[in-house]
């Protein structure tokens, strides 16, 4: 497919900023809030409340990216939020910055840009002609459900000379490919879903469960309200790792873990959490965590738990088929298991949605675009860890590159 460019003079009518202090982003929220409500493919993970809770977290790591149309002061064609990274080259021994979607610094499970839908095209390729000249090695977006804007931005870069790569990603031993989002759609009543988009055993499966655990009073799902979320949220949190941390060991379980407790917490501050839980009697036997994004009628499924020492069968379907008729009864219109394409999703009738992971890097060295003087912060606390561990070369050549870039 063939994108329609924007000329030079369209792209350089528009002017690029940035912001990247809690002042300046408050300042942003008014035009920030109109540009979300005007963009089609704005998501939850894209708002500025999901985002504003991301960056007040680590200060100094972000940067938005801000194209605006100066001939109609106040408007905002663009915005970009971005992720700072501080990396170390043992090559040339030097710190590098690196650049991410700034939605994963509260693990969005997507990411991309906020654009004016007339204008997306000409804002993109002033904010890449922005971004071009700013001090950086290496810049990557992953989880990205906007393929035009993607290909517009990235074939941008290509043509500037910029090194572009658009990448896989697969886990579980390559197994998994996640960059694959199996997605359900959701008609207007669940008998009507499970009648169409089911499988009759599956179907059977799910009645005999129902009627036999739930009916019959044997087992009760609870949903978590502001009140009790902190307590409903240690039940998933403590479920999920009684699951994992076997398999995966307690330090990276405690890692995985408390990602979904910020995505759940952040959720949970913007009125966007769904969190069933599985009892039987005061025994919690499963949880499940969304997001809700109303304006578009999504329900993200982020992550769950179950006691593994339970004998009980199908504690994730009565979870997930529970969760499923209380979206449509909400009037979701999609039901969303995230990343990665599992088997167990499509019994569910989900259907697959792609997302773009991409990479750009620079072809040709320039010390000066190497590093941005704001990483300065993690590049002393990456030095005085060269210094305890008696890698005192290397905190050399770090203290000399920090001193040309402050002087």
């Amino acid at each position: 497919m063939t994108l329609q460019s924007p000329t030079p003079a369209e792209a350089s009518a528009i002017a690029v900023r940035l912001v990247d202090t809690p002042a300046g982003l408050d300042a942003l929220r008014p035009v920030w809030e109109e540009l979300q409500a005007r963009d089609p493919e704005a998501t939850i993970f894209l708002t500025w409340e999901w985002m504003a809770q991301a960056f007040r977290a680590h200060p100094y790591r972000w940067t938005v990216l801000v194209a605006e149309d100066p001939r109609h002061p106040g408007r905002v064609l663009c915005l970009l939020p971005l992720k700072y990274r501080t990396h170390w080259s043992r090559s040339r021994a030097e710190f590098r910055t690196e650049l991410e979607a700034g939605g994963r610094l509260l693990w969005s499970e997507y990411t991309g840009f906020l654009c004016h839908p007339e204008h997306e095209a000409a804002a993109l390729r002033a904010v890449t002609d922005h971004l071009a000249g700013m001090p950086w090695m290496k810049f990557s977006m992953r989880y990205v459900a906007q393929d035009r804007r993607c290909r517009l931005f990235t074939d941008a870069f290509a043509a500037k000379g910029f090194d572009v790569s658009y990448k896989e990603y697969l886990i579980n031993r390559k197994t998994t490919d996640n960059l694959v989002c199996p997605q359900v759609d959701l008609p207007e009543d669940f008998p009507a879903y499970l009648a169409n988009q089911v499988s009759a055993n599956r179907r059977q499966k799910y009645a005999r469960l129902k009627r036999d655990h739930l009916d019959s009073g044997a087992m009760h799902i609870t949903r978590a309200d502001g009140a009790g979320f902190a307590e409903a949220l240690d039940v998933m949190i403590g479920l999920w790792k009684l699951r994992w941390q076997p398999q995966k060991g307690e330090k990276t379980a405690d890692r995985v873990a408390g990602n979904y407790r910020d995505v759940l917490t952040a959720a949970h501050e913007i009125g966007a959490v769904f969190l069933p839980i599985l009892w039987k009697g005061d025994r919690p036997l499963g949880a499940l965590g969304h997001v809700i994004d109303r304006r578009n009628g999504v329900a993200h499924f982020i992550a769950g738990g179950r006691d593994p020492a339970a004998e009980e069968k199908g504690i994730g379907q009565l979870l997930h088929f529970h969760s499923i008729d209380w979206a449509i009864d909400q009037g979701l219109i999609c039901y969303d298991f995230c990343h990665g394409n599992e088997r167990y999703k499509y019994s569910y009738g989900a259907v697959d949605t792609p997302v773009l992971y991409f990479e750009i890097k620079r072809t040709d060295y320039d010390p000066a675009l190497a590093f941005d003087f704001i990483c300065a912060g993690a590049a002393l606390r990456r030095m005085e860890e060269f210094l305890q561990k008696g890698k005192t070369e290397a905190a050399m050549k770090a203290c000399a590159q920090l001193a040309r870039v402050l002087s």
